[in-house]
């Protein structure tokens, strides 16, 4: 390949035995093997942008780095990306179709995570579950007619502090229609990429009602945000739903929706009052309120991404986690109040510059439950001490 193109692959920096290492990991899940590079190959990885020859990455390396790399280095290195599909060329293009039009025939969304992120055997799950819980099943007091639940969407080993308090809360609320935002984390057409596939996990496949199908796809506006393709993968609907079932005791149907970048309105190209925002909530209301079933609106969504593995050249401390702790309780503020615009704000004025990847489907999900006020239970920072991610869990109610 003479001028070799890389496709979107995340490069992630990782430390293994005092070697520092980057992680090249394909963002769409299409490869599922990452690799283990030096820098100094990862730098070479960034110059295949389809405008540069083997020869052109050879002197350009040479040049920024004084040292020598063979030809035959960079042909074997090239041959790797392509055996992994991490290039931009015939044959990615010829498995990626392959891959669009097995999916498109499926009308059920196979648990992607089964196996790897939790226990693909279901009676390992439950007992999981039942531990992760820890007999947290009930929460006295708890209203029953809740509107809406935020919850992580982190996998579920740094986010068992949360998810185990909140999802108690859903127990009780007797809403069998779930409305599922969840962040995508994948390049989408929209704002919104609506699923009308069931889904499965390892307890039992959760179903999209065929009526709710059809409302959907007839609606004008919504017809236009089906978008099966970035759920393949995508955690952040999938990893609330073995919660669910473990937790809720009567039968449930879902309308899972994953939400793409707000990048454009926080950066000022776009307006949160444009109608684009507006005809999305509309349509959606418009819709849920003709299919007629009482609903539960929940949010999959973490805060603040921090440190070096998002990119941040600062050290982690006390000081700056105490400070990003206090910008969040500034968000959570705002959603306390389900003021979506006030949520919005907040993150726009500091450039989102923690990277609040919950954003969009926290807005919308505020969107929603407008005249709801909501109760935080709890708040949470993982960190390893070098990167940092912060979650929360909360319920909505009805004023």
């Amino acid at each position: 390949m003479e001028k070799p193109r890389i496709r979107f692959i995340e490069a992630l920096p990782y430390e293994k035995d005092g070697k520092q290492l980057v992680i090249l990991r394909d963002a769409e899940g299409v490869s599922r093997e990452a690799l283990a590079v030096s820098r100094d190959v990862a730098f070479m990885v960034s110059l295949m942008d389809g405008t540069n020859s083997l020869r052109d990455i050879q002197a350009e390396f040479m040049r920024a780095s004084g040292e020598m790399v063979y030809m035959e280095q960079i042909e074997n290195l090239v041959k790797t990306l392509d055996q992994n599909l991490f290039l931009q060329n015939d044959r990615f293009m010829a498995h990626i179709k392959a891959l669009y039009d097995e999916y498109d025939r499926l009308s059920v969304r196979p648990a992607y995570l089964a196996g790897t992120g939790y226990s693909a055997n279901r009676m390992d799950l439950l007992s999981f579950l039942d531990e992760m819980f820890d007999g947290h099943t009930d929460v006295d007091g708890a209203p029953k007619d809740i509107s809406g639940i935020l919850a992580p969407h982190i996998d579920y080993s740094r986010g068992a502090s949360v998810y185990r308090r909140i999802y108690p809360y859903l127990k009780n609320a007797s809403k069998p229609l779930l409305v599922i935002f969840g962040t995508c984390h994948h390049p989408t057409q929209g704002l919104w990429s609506i699923s009308l596939k069931d889904f499965e996990t390892p307890l039992e496949t959760v179903r999209v009602s065929p009526e709710l199908k059809e409302l959907v796809r007839e609606n004008s506006v919504l017809n236009r945000y089906i978008e099966e393709w970035p759920h393949r993968i995508e955690h952040s609907i999938e990893l609330q739903l073995p919660l669910i079932q473990f937790m809720v005791q009567h039968d449930f149907e879902i309308l899972p929706i994953l939400t793409g970048s707000m990048h454009e309105y926080v950066e000022g190209t776009k307006s949160i009052d444009d109608d684009e925002v507006r005809r999305l909530t509309e349509n959606l209301k418009h819709v849920l309120d003709t299919y007629g079933k009482p609903y539960c609106v929940i949010a999959g969504a973490d805060l603040a991404h921090i440190g070096a593995q998002f990119g941040d050249r600062y050290t982690l401390d006390a000081m700056i986690m105490e400070r990003s702790r206090k910008k969040d309780e500034l968000l959570l503020g705002h959603i306390k109040n389900a003021d979506a615009d006030a949520f919005f704000r907040e993150i726009k004025e500091e450039g989102d510059e923690r990277r609040i990847c919950g954003l969009t489907p926290i807005f919308f999900q505020l969107k929603l439950l407008e005249g709801c006020t909501a109760d935080i239970v709890n708040y949470d920072q993982w960190t390893d001490g070098h990167s940092s991610v912060s979650f929360a869990g909360g319920f909505f109610c009805r004023k």
